[in-house]
Order: structure tokens, then C-alpha cells, then sequence
């Protein structure tokens, strides 16, 4: 306690400069974004260091920040949480989240034991925004876009219904008009919504619903249902086995091609002492693990780890944790193209995707019993659309849903405009509820950063067996609760090494028996400790910690050091007076 205080009050001194505030009441252009950043860098140089790792096909510099603190140790040689946001371009909650870890961290150390801890033993790397470029079209157009707004494959547009704001509100909803052989119909509780005919209807008054936009190629009669014109999605880019499964029309011509992905991938390649990852998403209210498809395999201790580490992130947050293939509704038996497929299957880093806001919950409407996958695939009940526009008339003062007004297309005639806001409202938390629905999740990324395996030298002694003769013990552990190789899929792939111990000699000493660099193994950390009510919920003795002996011949009051090292749990380094 002594010690934190001491810190605290050298922190107090260190940081007297005030952190700028990140706001909750817009999404910030990427100009703002980079001027945030770098203010956030000038105020902690001690804490933030802030660097591009590439540049997108617009011109703009890829942000990527370091959080550690300098005096404690190089980031490489601490263990490693990285967070990135809008990997989807839509999904403009998902880009705030990491902003406020990162205000977090830069406000509170110094103050708040956790954050102080977290930053003196561990490194956290932040990519706030991989797709700068496709943020700011949507911004901009307020209209869907999957990743971004480059077309994919290239060539001429086909005929068909392509989404764009058509009558200048901003938005990009949907547009309905009166066909009598329309599939749709106004519900006689409430007008605005839509309905679909029964199968054995006719006679009423029907309609035809279409995204808002305009028609490429219109014949004046028939529209066709044309693929995305832009569905690449950054998440399945990754590299990944894909086996014999088919091409996948979100994926780009093969993984990282796209840039942003490309240096993001390379960046954390970078950075083999990255531990765990989360990528912030929206929306559902949940946090997901691998698997993602059928056949892919976890291994029981790391399925354990995943299990505790989703579970703390949904109490604090309120979600649900499950696996991605438990949440797919539709298709679970075609393969996905995922970031799980290389950071888990292949890097073996701890991987977890956070899908923030439920707007299916703000309104009360339950999914026990179904997820919000098979909802959004249309399995629900009127009255539960009926709740959605009820909580948007009251809580959000009608804003989540635009009012069907006329408008004359310039192709199809007279239309309406209106209907749900997807983008603002399902994809994304209204404004006045966003910093209260990320902050919990930011107490979960520093737990799961305060988890991570962690070296530490138990001691370092000499004893003196024969003229000039010394044994020198050092006895190594892992203070962190996960084992120093992370994942087993970390070492099932090959991907990590052992704890290494180093002996360095001063002059005029030499090394008598024992090699100079020796081999520790793994060493385990708490995460096996589950129960001592069965004989098999723990691990008894002491699996998180090793020994290495030295026999050395230097003259008395020499000056030995040492250094224990694992590129994913750190280092640590000692030195011991022979005496």
C-alpha cells in the first residue's frame, strides 16, 4: 500500500496536465479523431505513444496507439491486450469503445489501482479506427456500409435497387408504394409498420417496399435484388484455413488484401507478446468466442479460459456470452470467413468479439429461447416490432423511426419515405445512452488485460560451495492467472516458446556448470484452479513456478544479473552481489 502511494503521488505530479475529453454526443470525423489522439499523446509521452501503421487508399493515416508505462519496462516486454473499433464501418459504437479504454487509462492512472496496474506491468495496443475511409462515408452518406466503400468486384453496376439518401435527410431508410400485387401490407394497429400478406390474401391494399434509393438500368417494370455493391467485410479479409469451403463474396480477392487489414494483421505480427484481442462491434448485447463454424476445435483448457473470461465481461456489461456458431441461426453448417480463423485458430491469441447494444432489450422485447440472429432474420412476432415503435415514440422521442412522408422518384413516380433507422438506432446507442452502456465493457478490458500471464522473479540468491565457487539459484514464476503461453492453441500451433532464463556474468567471472540460457518450460498460472471440492478441479503443487542453478567461478563482491523472458508473459531482471 506504501508503494501504490508513493506511485500515486508521482503520478499526481507527473500528469498534473489535464485529459482532454472525449465526447458522447457525435461520432467523430476522422480530422477530430486524429486531433483527439494526439492531444491525448502530448498530455501522457510517460503513457501513450501514438504511431500510423498504414494508409488507407484515401490518403489517411491508420492509427494505431501504445499504452504502457515507459518507465517500467519496453511495451515488447510486457504481456499485450490489443482492442480495435469499426472494423465495420456502420457500426459507429463499436469505434467510441476503444476511445474511451484509452481515455480511461490516460485519466485514471495514478489514481485507480487497476488502471495503474495495468499499465505498469502490461502494454495495450488500440487500433480506434481500422476503417477511417468507410467511416467517414457513412458519416457523410448515412447509408449502410459493410467495411467500406470501394466496390467489390469492380465493373459496371447492375440493374437493380442500390441505397442511398435520395430526399436529403441524412438518412438512408426505405421507400414504399402502392402495387396491388404487393407482399405487403400497413398494420391495422399502427399504419407505419409494415406487414406481410397472408399466404391466402386478396383484395386489400397492397404494397411494395424497397430500400431507399434509386434503380440502375430501370425498365420500367421490374427491379432486380442486386448483390452489395460493396460487401467486402474486413473480418472475414483475415488470413484463415478455409479448406475446401467455396469463395466467399465478403472476403476480397484473398486475405489481406485489403490495406487496412494488411498493416493491421502485419502490426500485431509485430507484436508477439499480444495475449488477448477484442474487437468492438455492434449490435446484440453480446460477447462471442470461437468457435464459428462446425469442425473447428477449442481445447478444453483454453474452452475453460474462454468461459471465465466471457462470463466477468458479461456481469459487468449485462450481455450474453456465447460462441459465434451458437449465435449463427441460418446456414450453421457453411463456413465463415473470420478473424477468429487467424488470431485463435492460427496465432492462438485469446480472441473475443463484443456486440455492444440491444435495442431489441431497450424496447423489452425478450429472445429466451431464440438469439437475435434468428430475430433479425424476420422470426418474430408483430407486437414485438409494435414494442420497438412504442420505445422509439417514447424514449426516443419518435427519432428511430422517420415518418413515412411522400416524395416524387425520379424514376418510380410518387413514393413514401420512412420507416426504422437502422443505422442510428439498431446499429448504433442514441447518444444520450452511449458512455453508460461502453464503461462497463472498459472495466472488462482491464480485467482481461490485469488476466494475462505475467513473469516475475521470486528471487535471485548465491551461495558461495568452494574457493571462488558460487551457486546461483533463480526461481521464476507466473503471477498472472493465465498459463505463460496463453492459449494451448498458442503452443498446439507452434506459435510461442518456452520462459527462457539468461545469466549474464561480469568480467572476470565464467561459467562453470549450466548453460548461460536455459529452458524453463511453460508455467502455469491460476486459471486451472477451479475447485477443492473434487479432486479434479485443481492443480496441486506448484505448476507456475522453476527453478535454474548456476555454477559460477568470479571473485567475491562481483555483480551477477539475470533476466527471465517469455515473449508472451514478459520480462524480468534481477541482480545479486556475491558476497
Amino acid at each position: 500500500m506504501k508503494k501504490f502511494l508513493l506511485v500515486l503521488a508521482l503520478c499526481t505530479s507527473a500528469n498534473a496536465q489535464p485529459i482532454a475529453l472525449l465526447p458522447f454526443d457525435h461520432i467523430l470525423r476522422y480530422d477530430e479523431l486524429t486531433k483527439l489522439l494526439h492531444v491525448w499523446a502530448d498530455a501522457r509521452p510517460n503513457l501513450m505513444q501514438i504511431e500510423s501503421i498504414g494508409t488507407t487508399p484515401e490518403g489517411r493515416p491508420i492509427w494505431f496507439v501504445t499504452l504502457t508505462n515507459k518507465t517500467t519496462g519496453a511495451a515488447l516486454e510486457k504481456p499485450a491486450l490489443v482492442i480495435d473499433g469499426n472494423m465495420h464501418a456502420t457500426e459507429w459504437s463499436g469505434g467510441v469503445a476503444p476511445l474511451h479504454f484509452i481515455w480511461k487509462l490516460l485519466k485514471d492512472y495514478g489514481s485507480d489501482e487497476r488502471v495503474t496496474r495495468l499499465l505498469d506491468t502490461r502494454t495495450i495496443y488500440v487500433l480506434p479506427r481500422m476503417t477511417p475511409d468507410g467511416v467517414e462515408a457513412t458519416l457523410v452518406q448515412g447509408r449502410f456500409i459493410r467495411s467500406v466503400n470501394r466496390p467489390y468486384p469492380n465493373g459496371p453496376l447492375q440493374p437493380g435497387i442500390y441505397s442511398r439518401d435520395i430526399d436529403g435527410d441524412g438518412r438512408a431508410v426505405f421507400m414504399r408504394y402502392r402495387d396491388p400485387n404487393g407482399p405487403w401490407k400497413q398494420y391495422p394497429g399502427d399504419p407505419r409498420l409494415m406487414v406481410p400478406r397472408a399466404p391466402d390474401e386478396t383484395g386489400g391494399d397492397y404494397w411494395r417496399v424497397l430500400p431507399e434509393g434509386t434503380i440502375a438500368d430501370y425498365n420500367g417494370t421490374t427491379i432486380a435484388d442486386v448483390p452489395p455493391r460493396e460487401p467486402l467485410d474486413f473480418g472475414a479479409n483475415f488470413p484463415g484455413d478455409q479448406g475446401t469451403a467455396p469463395v466467399s463474396k465478403t472476403a476480397g480477392p484473398y486475405p489481406t488484401s485489403e490495406p487496412e487489414v494488411a498493416a493491421y494483421v502485419a502490426a500485431i505480427a509485430r507484436r508477439p507478446n499480444i495475449v488477448a484481442h477484442v474487437t468492438c462491434h455492434t449490435f446484440g448485447g453480446l460477447i462471442l468466442t470461437p468457435p464459428v463454424n462446425v469442425g473447428e476445435q477449442v481445447p478444453a483448457t483454453d474452452r475453460h479460459a474462454y468461459e471465465t473470461l466471457a462470463a466477468k465481461g458479461a456481469a459487468l456489461t449485462g450481455y450474453r456470452a456465447m460462441s459465434y456458431l451458437d449465435l449463427r441461426s441460418e446456414g450453421r453448417e457453411t463456413f465463415i470467413p473470420s478473424a477468429f480463423g487467424w488470431l485463435y485458430n492460427r496465432r492462438g491469441i485469446y480472441s473475443f468479439i463484443t456486440e455492444f447494444w440491444n435495442p431489441l432489450r431497450a424496447a423489452g422485447i425478450s429472445t429466451e429461447n431464440t438469439t437475435e440472429s434468428a430475430w433479425l432474420f424476420g422470426f418474430h412476432s408483430v407486437e414485438d416490432e409494435m414494442k420497438l415503435l412504442r420505445w422509439s415514440d417514447k424514449e426516443l422521442h419518435g427519432d428511430g423511426f422517420v415518418p413515412w412522408h411522400p416524395f416524387n422518384h425520379p424514376q418510380l413516380g410518387p413514393v413514401e419515405i420512412g420507416g426504422f433507422d437502422l443505422v442510428r438506432y439498431w446499429y448504433n446507442i442514441p447518444f444520450d445512452r452511449l458512455e453508460k452502456e461502453i464503461a462497463p465493457h472498459t472495466e472488462w478490458l482491464i480485467y482481461l488485460g490485469l488476466a494475462t500471464p505475467r513473469i516475475s522473479i521470486r528471487s535471485l540468491s548465491a551461495e558461495k560451495v568452494g574457493e571462488s565457487l558460487w551457486r546461483v539459484r533463480l526461481v521464476v514464476e507466473n503471477s498472472g492467472w493465465l498459463p505463460t503461453n496463453g492459449s494451448q492453441q498458442a503452443v498446439d500451433q507452434q506459435n510461442v516458446g518456452n520462459v527462457t532464463a539468461e545469466l549474464t556474468l561480469p568480467s572476470g567471472a565464467r561459467l562453470v556448470e549450466g548453460d548461460a540460457s536455459r529452458s524453463l518450460g511453460q508455467l502455469d498460472g491460476r486459471s486451472g484452479q477451479r475447485s477443492t471440492a473434487t479432486w479434479w478441479g485443481y492443480t496441486p503443487g506448484t505448476p507456475d513456478r522453476a527453478v535454474a542453478d548456476w555454477i559460477i567461478a568470479a571473485p567475491a563482491g562481483a555483480v551477477v544479473s539475470v533476466k527471465a523472458s517469455h515473449e508472451r508473459a514478459g520480462s524480468a531482471r534481477s541482480e545479486v552481489v556475491l558476497r
